[in-house]
């Protein structure tokens, strides 16, 4: 078993608990998640179409099962568009790690210095997501005729 760590804001008891109740809450997807998984996929496998750095064919599951995840660790029943560009951030960055080649001009932060956290953390990850969250929309809407997210009025 492993030794509770004095330091931890909360024990592992907790944590546990935690993740036991996030892994049971049983997901749903709004239809512009939906649109935004296909459209990146269709998008990166557009771009990247014979450049020998072709997207993994189960990419579109993945991402939904990462996509579902976030919400999940979240304790929400309805997927958000915020989970999809968090989980297509992480696949992004996931396949930059491994073929040094990022179809949405992805900006890596490998490492944290001491006393840039600041930089990483709260405000600047909001900021940082919606950056994101534009820019993947445009990639979608550049490499796919009449695509288009967000709210529908």
């Amino acid at each position: 078993m492993l030794e509770e760590d004095s330091t931890s804001i909360l024990p592992d008891v907790d944590i546990k608990a935690y993740l036991t109740l996030a892994s049971t809450i049983d997901v749903q997807f709004e239809e512009e998640c939906v649109r935004l998984i296909r459209g990146y996929c269709q998008a990166s496998k557009s771009v990247r179409y014979g450049s020998g750095y072709e997207l993994p064919v189960n990419s579109s599951f993945t991402l939904s099962l990462l996509a579902a995840n976030h919400a999940r660790i979240n304790l929400r029943q309805q997927v958000l568009d915020v989970d999809v560009v968090m989980a297509i951030k992480l696949y992004e960055e996931s396949l930059f790690c491994y073929q040094r080649y990022s179809t949405v001009d992805l900006k890596l932060h490998t490492h944290v210095q001491p006393g840039e956290e600041d930089e990483h953390l709260g405000d600047n990850v909001d900021t940082e997501t919606e950056q994101f969250y534009s820019k993947l929309v445009t990639f979608c809407s550049t490499h796919i005729p009449g695509f288009e997210v967000g709210n529908e009025d």
